[in-house]
C-alpha cells in the first residue's frame, strides 16, 4: 500500500503536446516534491470532480495570505535564494526550487 503524500503547493505544471499528457509537480510542507503525469481524459475528469466538490466549499482566496512586504536575496556562503515574507525568518531555496516556484 502506498503512503499518502500531503501536497501543500503546486510548484510546476506543464502540458506535453507530443504525448498529450499534463505533468504536475506538487510539494509538501517538508519541501519534498512529487511529479505526476496524467492524460487528457484523467485531467478532464479531475477538473470535473474538483469543480463539483468546491462549488459548495468556501473560496480559496480567504485561505491565502498575501504579504504586505517581502524580500528576495541570495545566501552569503551558500548558493541559495533567500526569501522573506513580512517579519518572519528568511528561508533558503536551491536555485532549482526557486526556478520551479517562479
Amino acid at each position: 500500500m502506498s503512503k499518502t503524500f500531503c501536497a501543500e503547493m503546486l510548484t510546476r505544471s506543464e502540458f506535453d503536446r507530443a504525448n498529450g499528457r499534463l505533468e504536475i509537480t506538487v510539494c509538501n510542507a517538508a519541501g519534498e516534491s512529487q511529479t505526476i503525469s496524467i492524460n487528457a481524459r484523467i485531467a478532464e475528469t479531475l477538473s470535473s470532480v474538483l469543480s463539483d466538490h468546491f462549488q459548495s466549499a468556501p473560496a480559496f482566496g480567504d485561505l491565502t495570505k498575501i504579504p504586505d512586504r517581502y524580500a528576495v536575496g541570495h545566501g552569503r556562503h551558500e548558493p541559495v535564494v533567500m526569501l522573506r515574507f513580512e517579519d518572519e525568518p528568511a528561508y533558503g531555496l536551491t536555485a532549482d526550487q526557486a526556478l520551479d516556484l517562479g
